[in-house]
């Protein structure tokens, strides 16, 4: 039994935190008002008495449209006070620094995690204290917490693994989900066989579920994960001959093979097509289950494990992702900032906020997820939360950049462009030069 793997250690989610989730559109909504000058030119030099603006730059583009709606409900009680809401896509963390350098920072920006908030440590305001903080739950004070100080507010817990439409395998005849990647492929054939049009599809056009997502499962695969990443750092250890590598390279080729269409494939794409009910398996978690909902309220979808071996027990998991807002210091309405995020813990309108308009489960003591608002998505993350099978995801460990070189090295492997043993020699190149 992986060391990672125990019952405390698999609840750890220290540095699991993404936001993350999904490439998309970027868009940016100012939603009680225009703003003047650029949309995002909205730091405010509002003095008591003035309308004051918040701008919100975060990477969960699933919930543009719900957040603004949660940016409306808050000035009906605090007067004065309108948002700006801009969504990234897989461009944020580039252009968050460019906001930051030119002038344009955003009062609430997302972070991913423990590497994240330490390369954001001098901007990120301390929270310690705030009336948010006693409600947090343990894994989530721990991730967000650095030197002694609260630097983040926790926003979600969600989960990665494979979506796939419960309706569809009932036409097919699947009665299990498939927990082997030889199930996979017996599976991948009844779908085709049932008429499914698009069995299983990854995003290979997009490098940010690949880098992110996919290569986890090497590393969530390890005997001790986290000494598998420092080992990568300090020479002991190496993607090259690994064995859970090799293992995930050899699954990546099986995946591409079984994909309809890998080449024609991006993050849109793919949301169209299971929100559509026309795609049957692919990648993602329950924070996509807003879009899915906006496309098709009734849409039978649900999540099981990413199964990239023959170890059934092994696969049968999903891996934990948190979601996090960090506060920049020098916000010029640091107070109402401060005043927002708290509301969304502490108020009845804000709770009602978190657990319906923004369909999240709550990584605070104080509120539950809503059922009937997670969808069953959520609620599949809550059944393998409960059952214990559950696991880490390691992304926030990797060195800046790695992601984005991890998911193009992915794109080529799968493509056929490169071999096994080179793709594990693209790692760990890449890992060597962008950890100096």
């Amino acid at each position: 039994m992986k060391k990672m793997k125990k019952a405390a250690a698999l609840m750890m989610t220290v540095a699991m935190m993404l936001s993350m989730a999904a490439c998309g559109n970027s868009g940016a909504k100012e939603t009680t008002g225009a703003a003047e000058g650029s949309d995002t030119q909205v730091a405010s030099q509002a003095a008591d008495g003035e309308e004051k603006t918040i701008y919100i730059y975060q990477m969960k583009t699933e919930i543009q449209d719900a957040l603004e709606k949660v940016c409306e409900v808050y000035p009906e009680s605090h007067p004065g006070v309108k948002f700006v809401c801009e969504s990234a896509s897989d461009n944020y963390a580039t252009s968050l620094k460019t906001k930051f350098s030119g002038g344009d920072a955003p009062d609430i920006f997302s972070i991913q995690g423990y590497s994240d908030a330490l390369v954001w440590q001098s901007q990120l305001a301390d929270l310690t204290g705030e009336p948010f903080t006693s409600e947090m739950i343990d894994t989530s004070a721990e991730n967000v917490t650095l030197d002694g100080k609260v630097v983040a507010f926790p926003l979600s817990v969600e989960a990665a693994g494979y979506v796939y439409n419960t309706a569809l395998f009932e036409q097919a005849g699947i009665t299990k989900v498939p927990t082997t990647k030889e199930e996979l492929a017996e599976d991948v054939q009844k779908l085709a066989d049932a008429g499914v049009s698009a069995p299983i599809s990854e995003t290979y056009m997009d490098w940010y579920q690949l880098g992110n997502f996919m290569i986890n499962l090497g590393f969530a695969g390890q005997e001790d994960p986290k000494a598998f990443i420092d080992g990568l750092s300090d020479g002991s250890a190496s993607f090259v001959g690994n064995k859970v590598f090799e293992e995930l390279a050899d699954f990546i080729t099986f995946e591409y093979a079984l994909d309809t269409n890998p080449s024609t494939t991006d993050f849109n794409t793919q949301t169209s097509l299971v929100g559509s009910g026309d795609m049957a398996i692919t990648i993602g978690g329950n924070w996509s289950q807003p879009t899915y909902d906006a496309i098709n309220p009734d849409l039978p979808v649900s999540l099981m494990g990413i199964p990239y071996s023959s170890d059934e027990k092994e696969n049968d998991q999903l891996y934990l992702v948190g979601t996090y807002w960090g506060v920049n210091k020098d916000s010029k309405n640091l107070d109402t900032v401060k005043d927002f995020i708290n509301w969304l813990v502490t108020s009845d309108e804000g709770k009602e906020c978190m657990t319906k308009t923004l369909q999240l489960i709550p990584a605070y003591n104080n509120m539950e997820a809503d059922a009937d608002s997670i969808g069953t998505l959520g609620k599949a993350v809550s059944d393998y939360m409960a059952a214990g099978k559950v696991d880490n995801i390691y992304y926030t460990f990797y060195p800046d950049g790695f992601a984005q070189a991890a998911g193009e090295a992915v794109q080529k492997l799968g493509a056929g462009k490169s071999t096994n043993e080179e793709f594990l020699q693209e790692l760990q190149d890449a890992w060597d030069n962008l950890s100096k």
